[in-house]
């Protein structure tokens, strides 16, 4: 879609109602900038005028993602989760929404002390636990997720895209005898965990920070799924790597909130742990795809960058699980490869 057309989207949104908005709206006096960066396929803008300012979501032509987008925001923060206020909507794809800065959750952690970068993520974990418990309860009871639910195929079409976007087509590596049965162990096992409420991209990128408060976007994608899918897309992050010491803590304290006073569920904290190492290695193969499709064929190469410290996670995570040495031989090769070409 051209610039023009998604100007016209936008101006067409913004001359909704603005009884949400705090100061009215906008006159015909408001500038309107373009909001760069990211790996989506849609549009941002900002609307300022006079200290008000807004952002403008552009997904051309809307459709089931985008009305996705407008009921889970709004039951999420119905229920409490911060997500950012809608102010005015155009059922052909746009949003005016509150403008939540410029300041990712990345960027605050790169320049945060080891202490500040704690308290974030403790926040993180907070928001977490409130998605896997109480939101996850509402959500049964309402139905908001109906017929989204993270299956055992919807994993396999992730390790899929790892090894066709990933190993083929940017590494140039060949698959090898036995993956195929370790990637469907592997979806077997994360589909039988209990499914609860699960934003499916949980990283520092899709969490904004306003006023050194939390805010989560991009959750039109969410689903009833693992749990340890969003934790382990927070504490495997290759954007931002969590030292193992603090990841840990960070896990122990997650497990800790959900048992409380009850007695501790089989296998205690180390079958928790089990369960969040399988989800991360999930996790970072579909993260590795993602890197390699962004940087290859939409050519944003600023994604290639963490395709090293997206290797290093996941041959930390088949190292720590020991249960898939197919994959394990390959990720080794594939690092191998990798180092040779940067070198």
């Amino acid at each position: 879609m051209t610039d023009p057309d998604v100007l016209a989207l936008a101006l067409r949104a913004l001359e909704g109602d603005w009884e949400r908005m705090p100061g009215g709206g906008f006159s015909d006096k408001a500038t309107v900038s373009v909001i760069t960066g990211g790996g989506s396929d849609r549009h941002f803008l900002r609307v300022e005028e006079e200290g008000l300012s807004a952002v403008v979501l552009v997904h051309p032509g809307g459709g089931p993602e985008f009305d996705r987008y407008i009921q889970v925001g709004d039951f999420l923060r119905e229920n409490g989760v911060p997500v950012p206020r809608f102010y005015s909507i155009c059922k052909d794809g746009a949003v005016v929404m509150e403008d939540l800065g410029d300041m990712h959750l990345v960027d605050a952690l790169e320049a945060a002390d080891p202490q500040a970068e704690l308290a974030f993520y403790r926040d993180c974990i907070g928001i977490l636990y409130r998605l896997q418990s109480s939101v996850t309860a509402v959500e049964k009871e309402t139905d908001t997720l109906a017929g989204m639910v993270f299956s055992e195929e919807i994993l396999l079409g992730e390790t899929d895209y790892f090894a066709r976007e990933f190993i083929t087509n940017f590494v140039g590596a060949e698959i090898p005898k036995g993956w195929d049965e370790e990637r469907k162990t592997l979806a077997a096992e994360l589909a039988s965990h209990p499914a609860v409420f699960m934003h499916r991209d949980f990283q520092s990128r899709n969490i904004m920070v306003k006023d050194g408060t939390l805010r989560i976007v991009d959750f039109q994608t969410a689903h009833r799924g693992p749990g340890m899918y969003d934790v382990a897309s927070l504490l495997k992050d290759p954007y931002h790597p969590v030292e193992s010491g603090t990841r840990k803590t960070l896990l122990m304290e997650l497990y800790y909130r959900f048992t409380g006073n009850n007695p501790e569920p089989e296998g205690g904290f180390e079958a928790f742990n089990d369960r969040f190492v399988l989800a991360g290695i999930q996790r970072n193969m579909q993260a590795l795809a993602a890197f390699s499709f962004l940087g290859l064929e939409k050519g944003k190469k600023e994604f290639l960058e963490f395709i090293r410290p997206g290797i290093g996670l996941l041959e930390e995570g088949l190292t720590e699980s020991g249960r898939f040495p197919v994959t394990s031989g390959l990720v080794a090769r594939i690092r191998d490869k990798i180092i040779e070409r940067n070198d």
